[in-house]
């Protein structure tokens, strides 16, 4: 049995990368609508394979640099939203000149992200406060998804407490939403400047946490041309 991974999908097909990491739950199926016919540059996204396994943010962080490295990709930008954000970190301090930056969405640097208190609250509670879909919340498997969101948090919290922080050598993009007590203070959005030796610029935009799920493929793409001219 291989080891628990990454998957990205559409498949890798070029020297050249665009990845979506997401946060907790995972949820991608919007990226698809990122990729109408004619968008370019692809956005692909990455699924961790066993959903029901919850590996650390280092351990993520590695595995998706150990993915980008095998698939011969020269050049990549990471694009993550919540704790994705901090597994583009992990990730891209791995990544060496393979990186081309990284875009970090409705996530604080973490230094200025305080511990999170959800890992305690009931299963109803929790998935009300992080906006998990019908689908769970009213069903019987919302006791198993519960489990498995406060493992996650546990882990975030475990990794805000760690140290030495990583810099990297590639220019960064911090966007908050007005509306996200994880994004909305733009000084807290400027902090991202102290991981890495390039530049940084931050976006406000309207919404809460889940704004990255209706957000325009054209806003996403004018951050990723701000990394890199030739917008991979």
């Amino acid at each position: 049995m291989e080891p628990a991974n990454y998957v990205v999908s559409p498949a890798f097909d070029s020297a050249e990368a665009v990845i979506f990491v997401p946060g907790l739950g995972g949820r991608t199926t919007f990226v698809e609508r990122w990729n109408d016919p004619g968008q370019s540059p692809v956005i692909r996204r990455a699924n961790w394979s066993e959903p029901m396994r919850v590996p650390s943010v280092d351990e993520r962080g590695a595995a998706l640099a150990s993915l980008v490295e095998a698939s011969g990709v020269t050049g990549v930008v990471l694009v993550g939203h919540s704790m994705g954000a901090l597994v583009c970190l992990e990730a891209g301090r791995r990544l060496g000149g393979r990186l081309r930056g990284v875009v970090v969405i409705c996530q604080y640097p973490p230094h200025r992200t305080p511990l999170s208190p959800l890992a305690q609250l009931p299963d109803r509670a929790l998935a009300e406060e992080i906006e998990a879909p019908p689908h769970i919340s009213g069903t019987a498997a919302l006791a198993d998804y519960a489990r498995l969101w406060r493992s996650e948090y546990h882990l975030l919290n475990r990794y805000l407490e760690s140290d030495p922080r990583p810099v990297l050598d590639a220019p960064m993009v911090a966007v908050g939403a007005r509306d996200d007590a994880s994004s909305w203070n733009a000084e807290c959005l400027g902090d991202w400047s102290r991981y890495t030796t390039g530049r940084l610029s931050v976006h406000l935009v309207d919404g809460g946490h889940q704004v990255v799920e209706e957000m325009a493929a054209v806003t996403l793409r004018g951050w990723i041309s701000e990394l890199t001219p030739s917008a991979v």
